[in-house]
């Protein structure tokens, strides 16, 4: 009986925990398009290790296509590290990098400079956003494509912000 009971709880636990799961976006990142720009924040790296240079801190801004009154508007997707010690102390956890094949995304949507070059703002915002409010309601992952190498992508995982539109 103890096991029975065991069982169902686990099975529930485990439904409730992945109907809570938030949806995936990927997003490629393309900085040859005047649309796209980003902002490496990394000091220095520690010996020169690739596991370190996978750590960096970048901001990627892609500007929103629809110019409002001659103003250019970009939202921007951070993936912002801290050193250990900061996590230590303060709490928190790193944003997830992931390395995978090529062939990871070929079943995924991945939006691109047309996404955001053919969406309308609140759109935008919307598929970033829960419903009347600016918090995140997705996990987002910037592919560069500046990082991939032979069958190799790296993912990061990115904060949505978008701008204030008057």
């Amino acid at each position: 009986m103890n096991k029975f009971l065991i069982a169902s709880y686990a099975l529930l636990f485990s439904s409730m925990t992945f109907s809570q799961s938030k949806d995936t976006l990927y997003i490629e990142f393309d900085n040859s398009y005047d649309q796209m720009r980003k902002d490496d924040f990394t000091q220095a790296v520690q010996a020169g290790s690739p596991e370190e240079k996978l750590k960096r801190s970048t901001t990627y801004y892609i500007e929103q296509m629809e110019s409002v009154n001659g103003y250019d508007f970009e939202f921007s997707f951070s993936h912002l590290n801290q050193s250990q010690k900061n996590y230590k102390t303060f709490g928190g956890k790193p944003p997830t990098i992931l390395d995978k094949p090529k062939s990871f995304l070929k079943e995924k949507t991945v939006l691109d400079i047309n996404f955001f070059r053919s969406t309308p703002y609140l759109k935008i915002a919307k598929t970033f956003e829960k419903e009347d409010r600016w918090e995140q309601d997705v996990v987002i992952f910037v592919v560069d494509v500046d990082e991939i190498k032979n069958d190799s992508i790296v993912l990061r995982e990115v904060n949505f912000s978008r701008p204030v539109k008057q």
